[in-house]
């Protein structure tokens, strides 16, 4: 009993750590985010009644919201994204304002009378257009809620201030499901903090951008492929998990290919134990689960070029990215795009980047390190051994079906970002528990994990 009620404690305490964290983010960065936090802005602050057609602008709501928070973009992403924001931003441009900090797009002052759309970037239009209204309706009613609470005041802060919900919900799903494979209390707070405080998911939880979604929906289904490969959880579980963090954000779909990569690799550690039976069942489970995953992406993306005022590939964030034929040439870099996802960490300049940046790339190496320790040390026929493999796989392939999906739908080719893999981080976190069974490398793992939210608290108290 007074395990369990340490469990329960430690478990509070962190999700209060993780709502710490986004909110002090939250408070520090107003600036919207370069990753296009404009238009899913727009699509919040419009729902839960309205989903924006593809050619849809943006409303004056958020068009205020920028013009008066300004917009973050990154100059040290490198001269390639800059070219992509100039021609985005219809020759407007940039303004540095100093050689440190983020530049700022041109945009019209807070106080101007009258916004329109072409004063923003993307020539105004909506280009969140193809995302499925899930996110946005729960963090639009969220939002509302949390706006009333004091010292919010802004429907776009409430908005942000969900991330803490989303992934407050994440971090409890991995708990379960790490405590299901034999975690300590240390262990499951120490892999969930590594995860949080990297500065790629602190972002992400802190912005108006459905990628918040993308732990919450790779931890629904790890859990459900844990428990069903356990036999403690109906067929049914992991199709229904699958098309929950589907409809979260398309991208999640990769941890559905990393649950049928898990659940393969499974059948083959158990090849000589497995009945037809029950072979058949596990084939018609995976079948199920990919089969609902794709058909949502197809049936809502139909959906939406029907609504459409013009094409899906006519968004300014797809026209720039046409090419005439696939892109042999960059196959090879698209295998190791999202390897990992905590590559090339954005930082805000709220923030200590000369810390942050170093501890965010750390962190992605000890991932990196723990899945090979894993692959390599565990015992054969491990669940362990199966994650790991099974992260690994998805991570490579990643980029490749990203590459492959935009070519055959949209005819574009763009360097497919780390964050897309964001869902299998609950699969590598459940993968590295044995490794973390070593009391020099927990303590290790703990003071980085510590360093990285002292980091953030010492920039945000500063």
């Amino acid at each position: 009993m007074f395990a369990q009620n340490r469990d329960r404690v430690a478990l509070a305490a962190l999700l209060v750590a993780l709502a710490v964290l986004v909110a002090l983010h939250v408070r520090d960065h107003p600036a919207l985010s370069h990753i296009d936090e404009l238009q899913h802005m727009d699509y919040a602050l419009k729902s839960p009644f309205h989903v924006p057609r593809h050619g849809d602008s943006i409303g004056q709501e958020a068009m205020r919201e920028a013009a008066c928070r300004g917009i973050d973009y990154p100059l040290r992403l490198g001269i390639d994204a800059l070219g992509d924001w100039l021609h985005l931003t219809g020759e407007r441009g940039i303004e540095t304002l100093n050689p440190d900090s983020v530049p700022r797009a041109h945009l019209p002052p807070c106080e101007s009378p009258e916004l329109t759309p072409g004063q923003f970037p993307n020539s105004g239009l909506n280009t969140a257009s193809p995302h499925p209204p899930v996110y946005y309706t729960a963090t639009a009613v969220g939002g509302m809620v949390i706006e009333a609470a004091p010292g919010v005041g802004s429907p776009a802060t409430g908005a942000r201030l969900v991330g803490m919900l989303w992934l407050g919900a994440a971090a409890a799903v991995v708990w379960h499901a790490l405590a299901g494979l034999g975690a300590s209390t240390w262990v499951k707070a120490l892999l969930i903090g590594s995860l949080a405080v990297s500065p790629t998911v602190l972002h992400e939880s802190s912005i108006i951008n459905p990628d918040a979604t993308a732990l919450l929906g790779g931890a629904l289904v790890l859990a459900a492929a844990l428990r069903w490969d356990a036999g403690r959880a109906p067929g049914w579980l992991l199709p229904l998990a699958s098309l929950v963090a589907v409809w979260l954000k398309f991208t999640n779909s990769v941890a559905v290919g990393a649950a049928a990569a898990y659940l393969a690799l499974r059948a083959w550690q158990r090849r000589d134990n497995l009945t037809t039976r029950q072979l058949r069942s596990r084939w018609a489970v995976v079948g199920a689960a990919l089969a609902l995953a794709v058909a949502s992406i197809l049936v809502w993306s139909a959906v939406q070029d029907a609504r459409g005022h013009i094409p899906a590939e006519q968004l300014p964030t797809n026209a720039i990215y046409r090419v005439d034929s696939f892109q042999w040439d960059n196959l090879g870099d698209e295998l190791f795009s999202a390897l990992t996802p905590l590559r090339d960490p954005f930082v805000p300049d709220t923030l200590p980047r000369s810390l942050l940046e170093p501890l965010g790339d750390l962190l992605n190496l000890l991932v990196l390190a723990g899945l090979g320790a894993v692959a390599v040390c565990t015992a054969k026929g491990s669940n362990h051994r199966a994650l790991a493999g099974a992260s690994v796989a998805a991570m490579t392939a990643t980029g490749v079906v990203t590459m492959i999906a935009g070519y055959l739908t949209l005819g574009v080719y763009f360097d497919t970002n780390p964050r897309y893999g964001l869902s299998l981080l609950p699969f590598a976190a459940a993968a590295l528990v044995p490794v973390l069974d070593n009391r020099c490398v927990r303590w290790a793992a703990t003071a980085v994990v510590l360093a990285a939210a002292g980091a953030t608290l010492a920039g945000v108290a500063a």
